[in-house]
């Protein structure tokens, strides 16, 4: 299993490398649910089941949600980007938790636990970005924060 989630993690990779190279921003989104279902994966198969699982999983429903905008021509309501915005922050910050509560303060469990959470945020804003060039620098920066995060 753990060889298994390892290469669900490389093909995760490998598309959010090309994914910010497509022509039409709805193809960024496919490949963004590919990228977040073969990252959920990953972590799950090497059995870390933390909030970066959780934050994979809300990024392919915020980009199923985005798809369905983009066919249908319709704006992102603020309602929306509330809800994904909170669903994010809280998921990212209970990864923050221990068995103690609330780790505070600035410490490597921390600093790593917080690159999930602005690698969602950048998400969060390339999805909400109205062209494909502020999509693709969002996109690069989510990328980074995740394969800083996985390395």
């Amino acid at each position: 299993m753990y060889e298994l989630g390892q290469f669900c993690g490389i093909v995760g990779t490998l598309v959010t490398l090309v994914r910010p190279h497509m022509p039409k921003r709805e193809q960024m989104l496919l490949c963004g649910i590919w990228v977040n279902a073969m990252s959920a994966l990953n972590f799950v198969l090497i059995g870390q089941t933390g909030s970066a699982v959780f934050l994979g999983l809300i990024a392919i429903l915020q980009s199923v949600v985005s798809i369905r905008h983009e066919r249908r021509n319709t704006p992102v309501s603020l309602g929306e980007n509330v809800l994904f915005f909170l669903l994010y922050m809280g998921f990212g910050f209970w990864g923050m938790m221990t068995s103690e509560g609330f780790v505070w303060g600035i410490s490597r469990h921390n600093f790593l636990q917080l690159l999930p959470i602005l690698a969602a945020l950048m998400l969060m804003l390339s999805v909400f970005a109205k062209d494909e060039q502020k999509t693709r620098v969002f996109l690069l920066l989510n990328g980074g924060f995740w394969i800083f995060y996985t390395a």
